[in-house]
């Protein structure tokens, strides 16, 4: 199905299990080392009806470490961003999920992609100095058309796109932007989740 009024029937007659949990990031520490989770992204069926029809998604992570300061504001240290694209395969009847360096995976059914987006993602940013610290991350799923799936996974795989290097054509550009404009106006669902972590002191 491509962008246009049938996304609305779809979205109106998207299943959604009446005891659905709300999707959540959390975040855990590990010997300082934080633990990005999500959970029940898949839940209301909305992301999954949009992936059998030919919509992937987009899951952008930002995590942010920041120290603690008595006075004025506190102060940014550093971050980590990372993506993930997922997306069905409709000649295999498999769900793909594409991480950033290019990993590839596949899944028979949504619920195998939901639990394999729940595992819990370690991220290398541990506080140094002394000082009291904490982590936010914010995760914004989106949309995306063709075109964008393309592109962006070529980005995960280390490609720089046509979009980043200028050399796509100008009819091509104009395609993509009424495909983004079709996708807002359909009321597409998109999805931010954000999250603060407990607090690190270290006294060194």
């Amino acid at each position: 199905m491509r962008p246009g009024l049938g996304l609305l029937a779809l979205l109106a007659g998207a299943a959604v299990p009446a005891a659905a949990q709300a999707p959540a990031l959390t975040i855990t520490l590990q010997s300082e080392t934080p633990r990005i989770q999500t959970t029940q992204l898949l839940a209301d069926g909305k992301f999954t009806a949009l992936m059998r029809s030919g919509f992937p998604l987009r899951l952008h992570y930002r995590l942010e470490l920041w120290r603690e300061r008595a006075t004025w504001f506190d102060q940014f240290v550093r971050e980590a961003a990372w993506d993930a694209v997922a997306h069905h395969d409709p000649l295999a009847d498999e769900f793909v999920l594409i991480r950033t360096g290019g990993s590839v995976a596949r899944y028979a059914t949504a619920e195998a992609l939901e639990r394999a987006l729940d595992i819990p993602y370690r991220v290398a940013l541990a506080p140094k100095g002394a000082g009291k610290f904490y982590f936010l991350c914010r995760l914004e799923v989106t949309t995306l058309n063709d075109t964008d799936l393309e592109e962006l996974t070529r980005w995960l795989k280390g490609d720089v796109s046509p979009a980043v290097s200028g050399r796509g054509s100008v009819g091509s550009a104009l395609a993509r932007g009424a495909q983004r404009i079709i996708v807002r106006i359909a009321g597409l669902p998109r999805l931010t989740l954000e999250a603060r972590s407990d607090a690190v002191t270290r006294e060194n």
